[in-house]
C-alpha cells in the first residue's frame, strides 16, 4: 500500500527512502509553519495590535536581511550538512527557548506595556520561514539527480502543501488538547516538529552525501556580481525594483489585513480560529492555481500578463475596500464592517496564493538570461536580500506615515492601490527590457557555440580526430587503424601529424605505416622531424622508413618493371605494384591499373582505388562511383572521391540518379557533397530536399548543416513545409507511445516497440533543429537545442522564450508545444488544431496502422516490431497489408510479415507464399516452419528472424546504445551459423581476416598453447579485440558445446562505421581495452515515462 503511494507520487524502485525522508520533514515542516505562523499572528494581535504593526515589519525586514546575508556567507564557507543541521539546531533552540520563556514572562494585552515575546516571536516569522525551505529545498536537490529531480519535484511540492494544508485545519482540533491552555502552548507544537525536522535532517546527512555538489563547486569559478553591479545594470536594477515594489503592495496588504482582522475577532479563541482556517484556505487556493491556472496564464497569455495578474486583481479588491469602507465604516465593528473586512481578506487571500503560485514562479524565469556562472548568485541577492530590504523598507515607511496623526487605516488602501499600479507599469517594463536580454544573450553567446552549430567534418570523421586528441594512446592508435581503414588517403596527413607525438608507441607505429603504405611524397617531412627525434627507437625507425621510400621513390618505372609487379601471382606484388602506380606519368601505363581494379583480391583492389584518386583522372571517376555500394570498397571510393573534390561533382551527382541506384551509393554521395562543400556542393544537396528516401534525406540535412547552409526567401517556404511534416510525424508518433498498452506486466515487445518510436523522434527532433538552423540564425537554433538538452525545467523554459524571440508566429503554435517540457498529453492537446490525432480502435488497429505508414515517415525496424507483436494479439487477422509485405523486397519486412501470417494462419501462409518466387520460399520456409524431420547436418536450418537478430543485438550492453534502425543495417550484414561440439572456430596463427563473432547459444573456449584463458558464453563477443589488427591470431577458439553465432565481416562493420556514428562510437569503446563498458539495461522501464525529456 506505501509503495503504490509512493509510485503514485512518481518514485521509482530505489527511490522509496530518499522520498519517505523528504515527506517526513515536509509533513513535519507543514506542522511547524501552521502552529508558529498562527501563535504568533495571534498573540501579535492580541498583545500588541495594529500599534506596533509598523515597527514589527521594519524589525522583520532587518532580521531577514541580516539571516539572509549570513546564510549566503556560511554557505560559502562550510559544507552544506553542516549548515542545514545547524540551521534546524538554532530554529529549535530558539522556539524550545521562547516557548520556555512564557513560562516566566507576564506578556500582558494591548493595555499593557510592550510585550517582548509577542514582538519576537512575530518578527522571527518570516526569517525562520525562509531558512527552513532554503534548507528543504537544498536537500532535496542534493538527494536527487537532475532527471530525478525533475520528475520529483512537482509530487514533493504537492506533499509539502498538502501537509501544511492538513497542518493549518489541524489547529482548531490541536488547541482543544489539554496541555494546550494558552495561544503560545501551540509552540509546543512547533518545537516537537521542529525536533522531528532536526532527526531527519541529520538521517539524511547521515545516510546521503549531501555536500558533493559544494566539493564540485569548489573547482568551479563562479563569479560574483556585487550590489553595486546590480544597480548599475538597467536590467537587474529593474527587477530590484519591481521585486521591491511587489514586496511592499504584500507587506501594507499584510498590515492592512492584521489590522482589520484585530477589529473583527478581538476574542483570542475566535482569532486562533480564523487565523488557521484562513492560511489553509490561501494554501489550497495556491494548489489549485499552481496546478490548474499557473500553466494556462504562462502558456497562453505569457510572462507579462504573469506578472500583471496578482496587482490587477489586487486593485480590483482595494477599490471595493475603498468604496466599502467609505460608505460603511472601516474603523468601528458593526454590522456594516463585514463588507470592508470581506474585500480586505479577499484581497489578500487572493495576492496571497497568486504570489506564491504565480508571481513568484514567473518572476524565477526573468533570471534566466544571465550567464549560469552569475544567475543563481544574481538570483539569490534579487530574491533574498534584495527581497528583505523590500520589507525592512516598507518597514521603515509604515513607521513614518503612521506618524503622521491623520492617516487612517483607509489610507493605507490608497498606497497599496498606487503600489499596485506601479507593479503593472513595471511589469511590462521588466517583460520589455527581459526580450532585450534574450536577444542579448543570443548574440554575446553566439561565439561560444560558433564551433557547435555546424561543421566542415564529416560526423565519423569528427570523432575520430577527436580521439587523437585522446591522452589516451590506446585510442589514439585505434583511431589512427580506424583511419586506415576509413579514409586511407587522408591517413597519410594524419599520420605526419602524429610523428610530433609525446608518445613512443605512437610515433613508432606511424614511421611503420608510412614505410607500409609507400607515402613517398611525405619524405622530406620525415627527413625534417626525424632530426628533431630524441628516442633512439624511434630514430632507427625513421631512418629505416626514409630508406625504404627513397629505395621506392627512385624505382624505375617502365612497361616491364610494371608487369613485372601488375601481373603477378603473387597478391603482395600486385599490390606493391599499385602502389607504383600513383606515380603514373604516361597514358599507356593506365590499362595495368585498370587491371587491377578488376583484380578478385580485395586488398589489391584497394590499393587500386587509392591510385586511382591520387591520379584523378576524369575517365575513372566512374569506376570509383561503381565501388561506392559495395562494403568492401566503399570507404577508399569515398576516400579518392574526397582526395580528387569538386571536379567530381558532376558524376557523382549523375550517378546518384542513375536508374536502380543503390541506396548506399546515393547516401555516400550526399555525404560526398557535405565534406567537399561549397556553393555547387550547396545547390547539389537542395536539389535533392525532398527526395523520397528517408535515409539519404537525412543524411542530407546533416551534410546541408555541415555546410552552414541558409535559405533563400523562396527556399525558406519550402523548408517551412518540410518542418511541418516533421512535426506531423513527431505528433503520430507520441499518439502511437500513447496508446500502446503500458499495464504490468508489460510485454518485451511493447518496451522495445516504445523506444523505436522515442528513437525515431529522437531522429526527427535533430533533423528538426537543422532544418530551423536553415532558415534561422543557427547559432540562435543551437543555443537553444543545448538548452533543451540540459532537461531541467529553467533551461527548457528559457529556450522556448528563446524561440519565442526570434520563431515567426505562422510556425509557433505548431513547433513549440513539441519542445516544451510538458506530457505528451498536453502535447497533444496543443497540437489538436494543427495534427488532428489519429483514433486506434484497439491495440491491433495502432499495429496496423504503423505497418501501412509511409516508409518515409517510419523506420522499418518500427513496421517489423509492429508485425511482430501483431500476431500475438487474440483479435489480430491477416490482412492485406501483410500480404503485401510479402513482395517486399525489403528482407526484414518481408520475414517479418510471413513470420505473423504462418502465427495467426498457417494455412493462410502456404496459400500466400506460393505466390513468391520458389527459392525465396524456401528460404522463408526454412527459418518460419518447424521441421517435419531434423536432420543433424541441417545444422543452419532454424535461424533467427532479421527482426528477432536484431532485438538480440540490442540487447548487449555493447550495443544497446546503437538506435535500432542503425542495427538493421548491422544485421542485414550478418549471418548466422551452428557447429558442433569440438568444432575449431579460430586457429592459432590464423591470419586475421576472420569476421567478428557475437555467441547466441552455447560456449567457446579461447586457448593458448593447449590451455584455457578464457571461456566465453551467450551475448559474448569474440574477436573484437583484433579487428583493427592485421597480425595473426594468437589463439584457438573452440566450440565446446554444440554452438550457434553472428558472424558480422569486417568489412561490413568498416563500411557501416562510416554510415553509422553510433555504430562507430560504440566499436571505439568495445576495442579499447582501458575502458570496461557499463551494463545497460535494454528493458529499462523508465521509457515508459513520458515526462521525460527526449535530450536526457
Amino acid at each position: 500500500m506505501l509503495k503504490k503511494f509512493l509510485r503514485f507520487l512518481g518514485a521509482v524502485d530505489g527511490e522509496d527512502r530518499q522520498m519517505w525522508f523528504l515527506l517526513g520533514v515536509g509533513a513535519f515542516m507543514g506542522f511547524f509553519l501552521a502552529s508558529y505562523q498562527v501563535g504568533s499572528e495571534s498573540l501579535f494581535i492580541q498583545t500588541l495590535g495594529e500599534k506596533y504593526l509598523a515597527e514589527s515589519f521594519f524589525v522583520t525586514g532587518a532580521l531577514g536581511l541580516l539571516s539572509s546575508v549570513v546564510y549566503v556567507y556560511l554557505q560559502k564557507k562550510i559544507r552544506f550538512s553542516r549548515l542545514v543541521i545547524g540551521n534546524a539546531v538554532v530554529i529549535t533552540l530558539f522556539v524550545s527557548g521562547l516557548r520556555l520563556a512564557f513560562e516566566f514572562v507576564e506578556i500582558g494585552d494591548k493595555e499593557s506595556e510592550f510585550s517582548l515575546l509577542p514582538f519576537l516571536l512575530f518578527v522571527m516569522m518570516g526569517p525562520m520561514t525562509s531558512l527552513l525551505l532554503l534548507g528543504f529545498w537544498g536537500l532535496f536537490g542534493r538527494i536527487f539527480d537532475t532527471r530525478q529531480t525533475k520528475r520529483l519535484i512537482g509530487s514533493v511540492d504537492t506533499g509539502q502543501l498538502v501537509a501544511t494544508i492538513i497542518a493549518f485545519f489541524s489547529i482548531p482540533l490541536l488547541i482543544e488538547l489539554p496541555f494546550v491552555d494558552d495561544t503560545y502552548d501551540l509552540l509546543l507544537i512547533s518545537a516537537v516538529s521542529m525536533i522531528a525536522i532536526l532527526w531527519l535532517t541529520v538521517l539524511i546527512c547521515k545516510n546521503y552525501n549531501v555536500d558533493l555538489i559544494d566539493s564540485l563547486k569548489k573547482d568551479q569559478k563562479v563569479e560574483d556580481t556585487g550590489y553595486l553591479g546590480i544597480f548599475k545594470n538597467n536590467y537587474t536594477r529593474l527587477l530590484s525594483v519591481f521585486i521591491i515594489c511587489s514586496m511592499g503592495a504584500s507587506i501594507f496588504l499584510e498590515y492592512s489585513f492584521l489590522a482589520t482582522i484585530e477589529i473583527y475577532h478581538p476574542e483570542e479563541d475566535k482569532l486562533n480560529r480564523f487565523l488557521s482556517f484562513f492560511n489553509g484556505t490561501v494554501i489550497i487556493m495556491s494548489f489549485i492555481i499552481q496546478t490548474f491556472i499557473n500553466d494556462i496564464i504562462l502558456n497562453k497569455f505569457g510572462l507579462k500578463v504573469a506578472l500583471m495578474t496578482m496587482p490587477i486583481i489586487l486593485i480590483l479588491f482595494m477599490i471595493g475596500g475603498l468604496v466599502s469602507g467609505h460608505f460603511f465604516g472601516y474603523e468601528i465593528l458593526n454590522e456594516d464592517f463585514l463588507f470592508f473586512f470581506m474585500f480586505i481578506i479577499s484581497g489578500k487571500a487572493f495576492t496571497a496564493s497568486l504570489r506564491d503560485a504565480l508571481e513568484s514562479p514567473a518572476f524565477k524565469l526573468f533570471f534566466l538570461p544571465f550567464d549560469i556562472t552569475v544567475r543563481f548568485d544574481i538570483q539569490n541577492k534579487v530574491e533574498g536580500v534584495i527581497g528583505q530590504v523590500a520589507t525592512f523598507l516598507a518597514g521603515g515607511l509604515q513607521i513614518l506615515i503612521a506618524s503622521l496623526v491623520f492617516v487612517k487605516l483607509i489610507h493605507f488602501i490608497y498606497l497599496i492601490i498606487a503600489i499596485a499600479l506601479g507593479v503593472i507599469y513595471l511589469s511590462v517594463k521588466l517583460y520589455n527590457q527581459y526580450q532585450i536580454k534574450l536577444k542579448e544573450t543570443l548574440i554575446s553567446q553566439r561565439d561560444l557555440i560558433a564551433d557547435k552549430g555546424k561543421t566542415n567534418e564529416f560526423s565519423a570523421f569528427r570523432i575520430l580526430n577527436n580521439e587523437l586528441k585522446s591522452e589516451n594512446e590506446i585510442r589514439v592508435l585505434n583511431a589512427l587503424r580506424l583511419y586506415e581503414q576509413l579514409d586511407p588517403i587522408k591517413l597519410t596527413l594524419v599520420l605526419l601529424d602524429q610523428l610530433a607525438s609525446s608518445s613512443v608507441l605512437v610515433k613508432s607505429y606511424a614511421y611503420s605505416k608510412l614505410s607500409e603504405i609507400k607515402a613517398y611524397e611525405t619524405l622530406e617531412i620525415i627527413k625534417q622531424e626525424s632530426q628533431k627525434e630524441q628516442n633512439e627507437s624511434v630514430l632507427i625507425l625513421a631512418r629505416e622508413t626514409i630508406a625504404v621510400l627513397q629505395k621506392f621513390q627512385a624505382y624505375e618505372l617502365n612497361d616491364e618493371s610494371i608487369r613485372s609487379y601488375t601481373r603477378s601471382t603473387r597478391q603482395q606484388d600486385r599490390v606493391y605494384g599499385a602502389r607504383l602506380l600513383v606515380r603514373l606519368e604516361e597514358d599507356k601505363h593506365l590499362p595495368y591499373l585498370v587491371e587491377l581494379l578488376r583484380d578478385i583480391n580485395p586488398e589489391v583492389r584497394i590499393a587500386a582505388l587509392i591510385a586511382v584518386g591520387k591520379l584523378q583522372r576524369p575517365e575513372m571517376f566512374n569506376t570509383i562511383l561503381d565501388h561506392l555500394h559495395i562494403p568492401s570498397y566503399s570507404n577508399t571510393a569515398m576516400s579518392a572521391l574526397i582526395y580528387i573534390g569538386d571536379r567530381v561533382f558532376h558524376a557523382s551527382d549523375t550517378a546518384f540518379f542513375k536508374t536502380g541506384q543503390h541506396t548506399a551509393t546515393m547516401v555516400r554521395v550526399v555525404q560526398f557533397f557535405g565534406i567537399i562543400g561549397g556553393k555547387q556542393a550547396k545547390e547539389l544537396l537542395w536539389k535533392k530536399i525532398e527526395f523520397p528516401n528517408k535515409q539519404v534525406v537525412s543524411e542530407l540535412l546533416k551534410s546541408l548543416n555541415a555546410l552552414g547552409f541558409e535559405s533563400k526567401d523562396f527556399q525558406s517556404a519550402r523548408i517551412k513545409l518540410i518542418i511541418e511534416n516533421l512535426l506531423g510525424d513527431i505528433a503520430w508518433n507520441i499518439k502511437a507511445i500513447q496508446d500502446i498498452p503500458k499495464v504490468e506486466p508489460i510485454d518485451p515487445l511493447d518496451v522495445e516497440l516504445l523506444k523505436a518510436l522515442k528513437e525515431e523522434n529522437i531522429v526527427n527532433l535533430n533533423n528538426l533543429f537543422i532544418l530551423l538552423g536553415m532558415i534561422y540564425d543557427i547559432h540562435n537554433v543551437q543555443l537553444v537545442k543545448e538548452n533543451l538538452s540540459l532537461g531541467s525545467m529553467d533551461s527548457v523554459t528559457f529556450a522556448i522564450e528563446m524561440l519565442d524571440v526570434f520563431v515567426e508566429d505562422e510556425i509557433k503554435p505548431m513547433l513549440l508545444p513539441v519542445l516544451d517540457d510538458i506530457t505528451d498529453k498536453e502535447r497533444l492537446d496543443l497540437l489538436l488544431n494543427f495534427f488532428p490525432p489519429e483514433h486506434f480502435e484497439s491495440y491491433s488497429d495502432l499495429l496496423t496502422q504503423i505497418v501501412n505508414r509511409d516508409f518515409n515517415r517510419i523506420t522499418r525496424y518500427t513496421k517489423s516490431l509492429a508485425m511482430d507483436r501483431l500476431h500475438q494479439l487474440p483479435e489480430a487477422r491477416v490482412s492485406n497489408s501483410l500480404i503485401a509485405n510479402l513482395f517486399n523486397p525489403d528482407v526484414l519486412l518481408l520475414q517479418s510479415a510471413a513470420n505473423s501470417i504462418y502465427k495467426m494462419e498457417p494455412q493462410a501462409y502456404q496459400v500466400h507464399t506460393n505466390r513468391i518466387k520458389p527459392y525465396s520460399k524456401l528460404r522463408l520456409d526454412e527459418i518460419i516452419v518447424p521441421p517435419v524431420f531434423a536432420y543433424k547436418e541441417e545444422e543452419n536450418y532454424r535461424k533467427m528472424l532479421l527482426v528477432e537478430r536484431v532485438r538480440f543485438i540490442k540487447s548487449l550492453s555493447s550495443f544497446a546504445s546503437i538506435p535500432g534502425e542503425s542495427i538493421t543495417r548491422m544485421v542485414d550484414a550478418m549471418n548466422q551459423r551452428k557447429v558442433d561440439k569440438g568444432t575449431v572456430l579460430i586457429n592459432e596463427g590464423d591470419n586475421v581476416d576472420l569476421p567478428l563473432f557475437v555467441i547466441i547459444k552455447g560456449k567457446v573456449d579461447l586457448m593458448r598453447s593447449g590451455a584455457v584463458f578464457k571461456s566465453l558464453g551467450p551475448t559474448n563477443i569474440m574477436g573484437e579485440e583484433i579487428i583493427l589488427f592485421s597480425e595473426k591470431y594468437d589463439y584457438q577458439a573452440v566450440a565446446k558445446e554444440e554452438t550457434s553465432f553472428f558472424i558480422l565481416p569486417k568489412e561490413e562493420i568498416f563500411d557501416l562505421m562510416t554510415l553509422h556514428s553510433e555504430i562507430l562510437r560504440a566499436f571505439l569503446d568495445l576495442i579499447d581495452t582501458s575502458k570496461k563498458s557499463e551494463s545497460i539495461d535494454p528493458f529499462d522501464l523508465s521509457i515508459l515515462d513520458d515526462n521525460v525529456s527526449v535530450f536526457n
